[in-house]
């Protein structure tokens, strides 16, 4: 498996996340989405399941996820997205 540099994806996704976040500090999930399609090269359908693991899951459980994922060497899963 590559390198994953966690600092710079972190980096781009805080960018998305800024861009999609009104001034009431909420997120615009839908925004988020399009800018995820748009700027972050994701399929729709990659886009959509990865705010719903987000909203779902969160960060603690994510951060196993990946540690795992690296740890096993599978980059991109059975789905494939």
């Amino acid at each position: 498996m590559k390198n994953i540099n966690v600092k710079m994806v972190f980096s781009e996704y805080e960018a998305y996340v800024a861009k999609a976040t009104d001034k009431n500090c909420e997120i615009n999930w839908n925004k988020l989405v399009n800018l995820l399609c748009t700027d972050g090269e994701w399929t729709r359908q990659g886009a959509e399941i990865l705010v719903e693991i987000v909203q779902n899951y969160g960060s603690f459980m994510l951060k196993n996820a990946l540690a795992l994922a690296v740890a096993t060497n599978i980059e991109d899963g059975k789905l494939g997205l």
